[in-house]
């Protein structure tokens, strides 16, 4: 359960704590004082999407800190997988002026997506505007296996597995190239690739040297003239530098006995050895310098037809080559489809027939959850003053999914006599605010939060509905922490504990304040609720003292 949750900059509050106790906790407060402040304030710090506005005017950042005790195992293994310390639990989420946002668990870091996810374990918002999700039929097949519970979970997963053994099994079919005229056309375009392939028969590494060579032709006349120049200029001109060195050395070798110059004359010598070498290679180089235009428009064409098939079996040789494998094997399976296909047909009719029994098996285990779901809203219903409703699950086959073969809709008349209509279609504020409690009570031990919220449920909910309802949120109270704000007077009499919320000016600035209330301060404010007004009379007073004693 929430044992506290500190606030700084949010809305009108500059910085609050705000401690909850367990069972039935009440804020009261005259509207427009900030109670929804703390709603939202606890929405933000659980994972809910808020404006920038919310930050207090005039600050750069808001910040709120919710502090959990005694939280369920489920909880503390999932703060363990996250490889965050368990033996308590804080959440810190801040909001920047500037829209960044950071969220901490105990001081680590975590991702929006990891806080949601721990939410859903740790409270359950219900207020007048969450029918909603009450009156979206996609989830009514899930609210439906949630009342079901372990038996429900356990037949849907036998179905999930019988619909991934189909599907795979189709998948394999699909692999074979479907029916018979379908094959026939994949085996042409194989046999057809395949010969393509083995036609060019490709070597690896053939385009980078075909493309070296390629170039080295294209540049064949200008090489022939460049290097010929060169080997005149270093060896066989008259004045050639080889023998102008090797001239220039000898003429240093009669004064070897001084050590720079015998230094001037081997640095000579290995000059000429190196102009010597070089000279000979580019003569080589020379001497294998040949264009040939037939060459030369081969080399061309092979590489133009590497390029042409790269653009449709890949990038590279090795690419290519592994298509070539790959066809060649999806060519033989095909070939032998007939009798892997009869196999594989024969398994779909099993594997069908396999999935077609689970979803009965689950659709009637839902059947039977789903009279035993109706009777319960409806005596539910009728505890509320509903007494002439009348509600009803309806099925409806569809094709077999990882969920089963149901779809699943709530069917609803709110006066005997009236016709069975879907939800939304019939169903008023107050009826829905009604029904939303109903399944709340009847789903407090399937839902596994430690926490709900009900914010205002009770509007437009008055006389003797009014003190069922809250009967019904004092019921949730025993079993899991309620957090409730209500401005019906025998609604907050059935509370433990109330935090009152006040607005105040002080020096031209607003600010909302919470603070505990003790008992004879409750009564005040519950008669406050009655009389409706700043005074309070002492038959409201009464009244409210009244209202307490008999919860």
């Amino acid at each position: 359960m929430i044992s506290s949750l500190s606030l700084n900059n949010v809305a009108l509050i500059k910085k609050q704590n705000i401690e909850f106790g367990s069972g039935f906790n009440c804020l009261l407060g005259q509207s427009g004082a900030g109670k929804s402040i703390i709603i939202d304030a606890l929405s933000f710090v659980l994972g809910a999407k808020v404006d920038k506005n919310l930050i207090r005017s005039g600050e750069t950042q808001m910040r709120v800190d919710a502090v959990f005790e005694n939280v369920s195992t489920e909880i503390s293994d999932f703060l363990k997988a996250q490889d965050i310390e368990a033996d308590e639990l804080i959440v810190t989420r801040t909001l920047s002026i500037d829209g960044k946002s950071s969220i901490k668990i105990n001081g680590f870091p975590v991702t929006l997506k990891v806080l949601n996810e721990l939410s859903e374990l740790l409270i359950d918002f219900c207020g007048q505007h969450d029918s909603v999700g009450l009156l979206n039929v996609k989830n009514h097949l899930g609210i439906l296996d949630k009342f079901g519970g372990e038996e429900v979970e356990q037949l849907k997963n036998v179905v999930s597995l019988r619909y991934a053994e189909v599907k795979d099994i189709e998948r394999k079919i699909s692999s074979l190239g479907g029916n018979e005229a379908e094959r026939e056309r994949t085996k042409e375009l194989l046999e057809y690739q395949i010969d393509e392939l083995e036609e060019a028969n490709l070597i690896v590494g053939e385009d980078v040297e075909l493309k070296e060579k390629f170039d080295f032709m294209s540049s064949a006349e200008n090489i022939f003239e460049k290097v010929s120049d060169v080997v005149l200029k270093l060896e066989e001109s008259r004045d050639n530098a080889t023998t102008l060195v090797y001239e220039a050395k000898n003429e240093l070798s009669d004064f070897s006995n001084f050590k720079n110059i015998e230094e001037c004359r081997e640095r000579l010598e290995n000059c000429y050895y190196e102009l010597k070498d070089i000279s000979e290679t580019l003569s080589d180089i020379k001497r294998n310098t040949e264009f040939d235009p037939r060459e030369l428009e081969r080399i061309d064409e092979r590489l133009d037809l590497i390029k042409k098939l790269s653009k449709k079996y890949g990038k590279t040789i090795e690419d290519m080559l592994k298509y070539l494998e790959d066809s060649k094997q999806k060519l033989d399976e095909l070939e032998n489809s007939e009798f892997v296909l009869e196999k594989l047909t024969k398994e779909k009719e099993h594997a069908q027939k396999l999935l077609e029994d689970a979803c009965l098996q689950l659709h009637k285990k839902r059947a039977e959850f789903a009279s035993v779901l109706e009777g319960k809203v409806m005596s539910e219903l009728a505890d509320l003053e509903m007494k002439g409703t009348f509600f009803k699950v309806d099925f409806e086959r569809i094709e077999p999914n990882t969920k089963g073969f149901d779809a699943v809709k709530f069917m609803f008349s709110a006066n005997k006599g009236q016709d069975v209509k879907d939800l939304h279609k019939t169903a008023s504020g107050g009826e829905l605010s009604r029904l939303l409690l109903a399944f709340k009570n009847i789903m407090l031990d399937k839902e596994g939060v430690e926490t709900v919220v009900f914010d205002e449920i009770d509007a437009g909910i008055s006389g003797h509905t009014a003190g069922r309802l809250a009967e019904k949120i004092a019921n949730i109270s025993k079993y899991t922490q309620v957090i409730c704000i209500t401005h019906t007077p025998v609604v907050a009499a059935k509370a433990d504990s109330f935090l009152l919320v006040e607005k105040n000016v002080v020096e031209d600035s607003t600010y909302s304040t919470v603070k505990a209330l003790d008992d004879e301060e409750s009564v005040r404010e519950i008669a406050r609720l009655i009389d409706g007004g700043k005074d309070v009379s002492q038959t409201a007073l009464e009244h409210a003292r009244k209202l307490v004693e008999e919860k």
